[in-house]
């Protein structure tokens, strides 16, 4: 009987090919994969099978008999911003936010909030900051003027369009106006506030020094936090805007949090992006700008990593709040069985769990024995297996893939490139300069579109990646995701089921292990543990993919499916 073994991955699919006999061992004939089409276990997913399966029958001359399937559980990956923190209330206190990089006038300027109308009323004590309408920068100019002169104090103003440098040639050109602020119609009129501008080329002092901050604004001393959260979003602008508001009368922050987790005991919590995601189980619902999931199985999330030589990138990716999701969602095979029934001729079975199948795929590897502990580090998933059981956690290849996208700012496909690949700087059209500090020489000019510019070295192909940062700083943002995400849901997985017994040898499976530097990082994570690291090598030929595929023909083959 031909049987075909196939692994639904969540950005993978696999097949392995065998003629099986009773009372023989598996002849393989066809081990090949392909990108996942759909959501894995949907019934989208039959394309890419058909796909392969069509692929197998042209090279064997038949099409394979028995289909066998695992049970899958799919994965969303996704890079959530949870607000830049400029617009966000921080402490329940104040807002902060930089401001346009075309400003008026320099220096900082503290008072209460007032709308430009306001200021045709009679003088209030005190210093004020005029915030701008829809006003023509000639009729809010002429009102600045007026009101200064009937004795307004005016402090410092804002403006929502582009008229700073208008409005501050035609009143005072010393004054700190800070425009293209959006949302100015929204501010808490009233609520006290200070604005700074910078001289050109430099950035502000006073708003990103929490001291300072704190002096100027009245932060107490159970508000620190907030001052230091409010400096820390602006720090590195040359114009920016802080705003104390007031505590809720309930307590609660005047916006919900971006994104909502809820407990599996229906405990809710805001996501906070710099803790460490707890346990396997532990979080059953998630809600908000991450869309709303339920039956979590395991939520993992990671922010993007920040290069401490790089202070300028280091303070954007502070103030963007992005953060990298993966969701493990209790699903079923149900869909995918019945359209696989549509598309191909054949029985179609599940047949084991990926956990149990990928421990017989592996002990296939050469000297590994019966391979008592395996890592599958695939697009979806880092799955630890033993013996005993299987402990699942989200995250995998795909999540590395959306924090360097998010890094670089650039698609999946230049992402995934730039993940797998060394980086060089193309200095001159002959010459590169690597993420190690060395330079090389090319025997052909680099194409236009490369000079000056940092790339992936696909092979002899030059791919440009669109942030300007120097190579040895992104071999270590791309080294510090892929030890985030794998080795830290590695440990994740260890300290959920008590850890292996020092000395022990664990084989890493799945397309992540093919990467030459997840294979160092994971071993690096795990040192106090004392455990050998090896990378598996199915049947013999096929490195460290196909283990499930493989391990759901020999589940059968064995008289184990169920």
């Amino acid at each position: 009987m031909l049987v075909a073994g196939v692994d639904v991955g969540n950005s993978t699919t696999e097949i392995a090919v065998a003629r099986v006999e009773p009372g023989a061992d598996p002849e393989w004939l066809f081990v090949g994969r392909r990108p996942t089409t759909g959501s894995k276990g949907s019934s989208a997913c039959a394309a890419g099978i058909a796909d392969l399966l069509a692929r197998a029958e042209r090279r064997l001359g038949e099409r394979p008999h028995l289909i066998l399937l695992a049970e899958l559980n799919p994965v969303e990956t996704g890079l959530v911003e949870l607000g830049r923190i400029e617009e966000l209330a921080l402490e329940r206190t104040a807002i902060a936010r930089p401001a346009s990089e075309t400003p008026s006038g320099a220096g900082v300027g503290a008072g209460r909030l007032v709308r430009l109308q306001e200021l045709a009323e009679a003088p209030r004590e005190g210093d004020v900051i005029a915030v701008v309408g829809e006003e023509d920068f000639e009729a809010a100019a002429a009102a600045l003027r007026d009101a200064r002169e009937r004795g307004w104090r005016i402090a410092a103003a804002i403006v929502p369009g582009d008229d700073a440098v208008l409005i501050g040639n035609r009143f005072d050109r010393s004054l700190p106006i800070a425009d293209e602020v959006l949302d100015a119609a929204q501010l808490p009129i009233g609520s006290l506030a200070a604005v700074e501008v910078a001289e050109p080329g430099a950035s502000i002092g006073a708003l990103s020094d929490p001291l300072r901050l704190g002096v100027l604004l009245g932060f107490g001393s159970d508000e620190a936090r907030a001052a230091r959260t409010a400096a820390r979003a602006v720090a590195g602008c040359r114009a920016a805007i802080v705003v104390r508001t007031g505590i809720a009368e309930d307590g609660r922050p005047s916006t919900d949090a971006p994104v909502v987790l809820v407990d599996a005991d229906g405990t809710e919590h805001p996501l906070d992006e710099h803790a460490e995601p707890p346990r396997p189980g532990e979080i059953a619902e998630i809600r908000g700008a991450a869309g709303r999931r339920t039956e979590l199985l395991d939520l993992v999330w990671r922010p993007l990593p920040s290069p401490a030589d790089d202070p300028g990138f280091a303070r954007r990716l502070a103030r963007r709040r992005a953060v990298a999701l993966a969701l493990l969602a209790r699903g079923g095979s149900e869909d995918l069985v019945a359209a696989l029934g549509e598309h191909c001729r054949g029985d179609v079975r599940v047949v084991a769990r990926e956990s149990d199948a990928a421990m017989l795929g592996a002990a296939t590897t050469p000297g590994s024995g019966p391979a008592p502990f395996v890592l599958d580090l695939g697009g979806g998933t880092v799955d630890l297996h033993s013996a005993e059981g299987a402990m699942s956690t989200a995250g995998g290849g795909d999540l590395v893939t959306r924090i360097c996208a998010g890094l670089l700012d650039s698609s999946v496909e230049v992402a995934e490139r730039a993940k797998r690949h060394r980086s060089a700087w193309v200095e001159t059209p002959f010459t590169l300069h690597h993420e190690d500090g060395s330079r090389s020489f090319l025997g052909e000019p680099a194409p236009p579109s490369t000079l000056a510019r940092l790339c992936a070295l696909d092979g002899s192909t030059l791919v440009p990646l669109p942030a300007p940062l120097a190579p040895e700083i992104w071999r270590g943002l791309r080294r510090a995701a892929k030890r985030d995400v794998l080795g830290g849901n590695l440990k994740r997985a260890l300290d959920a089921t008590g850890g292996l017994p020092r000395g022990e040898l664990l084989l890493l499976v799945g397309g992540c292990a093919t990467d030459g530097e997840v294979l160092d990082l994971v071993a690096a994570g795990v040192e106090d543990r004392d455990l050998a690291i090896a990378r598996g090598n199915i049947l013999g030929r096929h490195g460290p993919r196909a283990a499930v595929a493989v391990g759901l023909v020999l589940t059968f083959a064995q008289g184990g499916a169920r």
